[in-house]
């Protein structure tokens, strides 16, 4: 018996030995180490890092690989104004176009001396239909159209001053132009409204007093015979005969004078015909010979 538990253990160690050997087949076999020599201090090609790369060829290996730059996108162009205002401040007037056609020539008021309107050209801002301007004591600007700042073409009650300056720098326009103008700007649009300021504007010289020359009156007077006296240089007025002067004639009040209306005819003396006469008295007009 004891045989026999020998001969098993024998066969359990065979069987054991057996399982080692196959395990070891399949594990793969590690790489040989590399062989460094001693002397020279160099290692085999396959330990040997690679050289660092310089910073040139790093920066043009990135702007290789690096994406192209897009094209700058040019802005687009203003769209060309439907509505053109042309201001000549030398004469005063405001020129309206309409889609490259003449509709309207209006007169003005630009700035007078110390408020003149600036010159340039420009485009509407904004609108209002009326306005009270902040800086000249709340003055009303009726249908205001700003172009620049706080200048702004709008309508005036002071119509007579048009065609010369007279404002703080705006320009002026009759009421009904203003309207008309106001509603041009709200079809067309701020934006295609172009406004071109030009000239200079000249005030109007003040009046200046002239002195007066008086020349002295002279005066003549009727006498009862019709004849004129007066100085010498006077001419000669001569009534016909039977013609009333005119009254208040230079000054004095003329005596009407009558010629005869008959021709009497003497032959001897004491012929002559009797005239009665009248003559006024207590009693009332009496007639004598």
């Amino acid at each position: 018996m004891l045989k026999a538990f020998q001969a098993g253990v024998a066969l359990a160690a065979f069987a054991i030995s057996l399982a080692a050997s196959v395990a070891a087949e399949d594990i793969p076999a590690a790489p040989p180490a590399p062989i460094v020599n001693a002397g020279t201090a160099t290692s085999s090609p396959e330990a040997v890092p690679a050289p660092a790369q310089s910073a040139a060829q790093a920066d043009s290996a990135a702007a290789a690989t690096a994406p192209a730059p897009q094209a700058a996108v040019a802005p687009k162009p203003r769209p060309q104004p439907t509505l053109n205002v042309t201001i000549n401040l030398s004469a005063q007037t405001m020129t309206v176009q309409e889609n490259g056609v003449l509709r309207y020539v209006w007169p003005i008021s630009s700035g007078r001396a110390g408020y003149r309107t600036p010159t340039g050209t420009y485009r509407g801002q904004w609108m209002s239909r009326m306005h009270y301007s902040r800086k000249y004591d709340n003055a009303p600007m009726p249908h205001s159209v700003f172009f620049h700042n706080g200048y702004a073409i709008h309508a005036t009650y002071a119509t007579g001053m048009l065609g010369r300056p007279a404002s703080h720098g705006c320009i002026r326009l009759s009421p009904g132009n203003a309207k008309t103008f106001y509603g041009m700007v709200g079809r067309h649009g701020l934006t295609m409204t172009r406004i071109s300021i030009n000239g200079v504007a000249r005030d109007s010289s003040p009046a200046v007093a002239q002195p007066r020359t008086y020349r002295p009156k002279t005066y003549a007077a009727y006498g009862f015979d019709g004849a004129s006296v007066g100085p010498a240089k006077a001419k000669l007025h001569a009534r016909a005969p039977g013609r009333k002067a005119k009254s208040g004639q230079y000054g004095y009040a003329s005596v009407p004078q009558y010629a005869p209306t008959y021709a009497p005819k003497y032959t001897w003396p004491g012929d002559a015909p009797k005239v009665s006469r009248h003559r006024y008295g207590s009693a009332g007009y009496r007639t004598y010979r």
